[in-house]
């Protein structure tokens, strides 16, 4: 029926065609919904149609066993995974069929080989996309021999497993940088923070924000999506780019802080960040310089981590207007001190980054893979 594209050395048989019933047995008739009243919270996974939804008190399987998605939005929008392994112990909800290979097949192929389908076809759903257990019995799979498909299962553990390092890396690194955004700023009422840098005694002195920064608004300039051109330089709004445009308004770094936007009471994303290079900003971001004696990165985190809500001058649309936020009262150290500390934070920012593009960079690479390794 076919090769791959790429294949592992030693491997010269054509794949052949089978159906998903051939290769695995559904043991749906084991799987039990728990309405959310009724569940006990507690260790196990408790699984729906696109993973982990729970965790609850008890489990259904001690085995690891392929998930795939019966019925919801995500079966022809595909915003998360439609098939994945579970292992250990665990529950699943009547929103996922769960397989079991049979002999002379392996769980991580099987499972990446149905990941990559379009399911469209196999759609009988109306209303709600569904993927019924008869229709799924009759889905084609091309397989390799039992070895060839241990192979390529492994190596897409790998992959998996390296995403998922980096991806906790992340998460830990970003948890870091939230604990230390509480201790390394003075608590309501005080004038030092609870963790610092030695050599650091004096208190922080209380200023407004029209102290230690120049608001550039005025060198800010909207385009509506019409007129712009594609080009290299970020096209920032309130809360990070929106855009890549041909022309640019700044060349240094500057503080960006959000002017509108339902962000600045649900901060979902960020409301202040740092822009460097050449770029462009919109009306929809305060531009901010520090004036002398103050470092960028301080005054950033400093914003960032303050609640905007006794600040919000909007009605329908939360707003921070300018005149307000010249009026913001920000704790500030000497220098140094600020320095350190932005530099500090900056390395945690790094680290994020470095760990967020490892996994984009694994993530194309099993794309990539996925679409040569099978037929």
């Amino acid at each position: 029926m076919g090769k791959p594209t790429i294949r592992f050395e030693g491997y010269t048989d054509d794949w052949e065609q089978r159906k998903l019933d051939d290769v695995v047995e559904f043991l749906d008739t084991m799987r039990k919904p728990l309405e959310g009243a009724k569940r006990i919270s507690g260790p196990y996974p408790y699984y729906g149609a696109s993973g982990i939804v729970d965790y609850v008190d008890g489990y259904l399987f001690d085995e690891e066993l392929i998930l795939l998605s019966e019925d919801g939005a995500n079966i022809t929008d595909r915003n998360y995974p439609v098939c994945f392994l579970a292992s250990g112990k665990y529950w699943v909800n009547n929103h996922a069929h769960v397989l079991r290979t049979k002999q002379g097949n392996e769980n991580n192929f099987i499972c990446n080989s149905l990941e990559r389908k379009d399911y469209t076809q196999y759609n009988t759903g109306m209303a709600m996309p569904k993927l019924n257990k008869e229709t799924c019995k009759k889905i084609p799979i091309l397989c390799p021999g039992f070895e060839e498909q241990k192979k390529i299962g492994d190596y897409f553990r790998s992959l998996d497993n390296l995403i998922t390092l980096h991806q906790r890396k992340c998460e830990e690194t970003k948890k870091l940088k939230k604990f230390m955004l509480q201790k390394m700023f003075p608590k309501k009422g005080e004038k030092v923070p609870e963790i610092r840098f030695g050599g650091f005694t004096d208190d922080w002195e209380q200023r407004k924000l029209d102290d230690v920064v120049e608001f550039l608004d005025t060198m800010r300039k909207p385009l509506e999506g019409a007129k712009r051109i594609s080009g290299p330089y970020p096209y920032y709004g309130a809360s990070g780019i929106v855009d890549y445009v041909d022309g640019y308004l700044f060349d240094e770094e500057l503080i960006l802080l959000s002017e509108d936007g339902a962000n600045i009471t649900d901060r979902n994303y960020p409301v202040c960040f740092l822009a460097s290079g050449k770029y462009w900003v919109n009306n929809h971001a305060h531009v901010l310089r520090t004036k002398q004696g103050n470092e960028n990165n301080f005054i950033c985190n400093s914003l960032e981590r303050k609640d905007y809500t006794q600040y919000n001058t909007g009605m329908a649309m939360p707003k921070l207007n300018k005149e307000t936020c010249k009026k913001i009262p920000i704790l500030c150290p000497g220098f140094e001190e600020q320095k350190k500390i932005g530099d500090y934070f900056r390395s945690l920012d790094n680290l994020i980054t470095l760990h967020q593009h490892k996994c984009e960079e694994l993530q194309n690479i099993k794309k990539f893979m996925l679409q040569n390794m099978f037929i």
